[in-house]
């Protein structure tokens, strides 16, 4: 199989020519799905002209006990929403008290790992807006599908979901949860993400900040060199 991206930026500056039909739109709003999503969603988001942010889905655990797995209550998302699993919930019976507590972990969670990702700054706003929704790929298409139905209740009008790889059955799940669905590449046969690149180095909370800073300030001008924008990776030259 042949890799089709050599970096998650000539990834990110490849699937921002599929999505040059949203160019200059004052509603486009990006945004990436950490980490290994924001480095493409930087490339995006520049090639766009659009505003840069993170969409970050914390899910709500709940505990029967030490030798028992968590079951998952419902997701919280940043930009804020809230979405329950009402049909667990009931199964569960749960008190209010307890589902608080699950609420309030989730809660703090979801803000420790917004605060060591984003620099301070107010959230902008998603209704009235043509959201797209980038990540690196998708082997199943669950991380995305999750932040759908939060980004919805958090009022965006429009979601388009773009990965540079992507597995055809997780494509096809995705259509049914986003207005536009655009992928790069399919390798066959699909194993991982990671698959689709000739470096996929982890990517930090550090470098996440660094990348919403250069966003945020009207982007830097393009390195010289041809590795990540950002990323201390070195990629060497074809």
């Amino acid at each position: 199989m042949n890799v089709p991206f050599r970096h998650r930026t000539e990834a990110g500056r490849t699937l921002a020519q599929s999505l040059s039909h949203l160019a200059g739109r004052e509603d486009v709003l990006v945004l990436a799905v950490p980490h290994g999503g924001v480095p493409v969603a930087f490339e995006v988001a520049r090639a766009l002209d659009a505003p840069l942010d993170l969409a970050v889905v914390q899910p709500i655990l709940y505990s029967r006990g030490p030798s028992s797995r968590d079951v998952t209550l419902g997701l919280l998302g940043a930009p804020a929403a809230l979405q329950l699993h009402e049909a667990t919930l009931n199964a569960l019976d749960l008190s209010d008290e307890a589902l608080g507590q699950a609420l309030s972990r989730a809660r703090r969670q979801l803000r420790q790992r917004v605060r060591a990702m984003r620099p301070a700054a107010p959230v902008p706003s998603l209704e009235g807006r043509t959201v797209v929704v980038v990540d690196d790929g998708t082997a199943t298409g669950m991380t995305l599908r999750r932040a759908a139905g939060l980004l919805r209740r958090a009022g965006a009008r429009s979601l388009v979901a773009a990965v540079p790889v992507g597995a055809e059955e997780a494509l096809r799940l995705l259509a049914n949860e986003f207005e536009e669905v655009v992928c790069c590449a399919q390798p066959e046969p699909f194993v991982s993400v990671s698959d689709g690149y000739d470096s996929y180095p982890d990517v930090t909370d550090a470098q996440v900040r660094e990348l919403l800073a250069r966003a945020w300030s009207g982007y830097a001008p393009r390195k010289k060199d041809r590795g990540e924008v950002g990323l201390r990776a070195d990629i060497p030259s074809p």
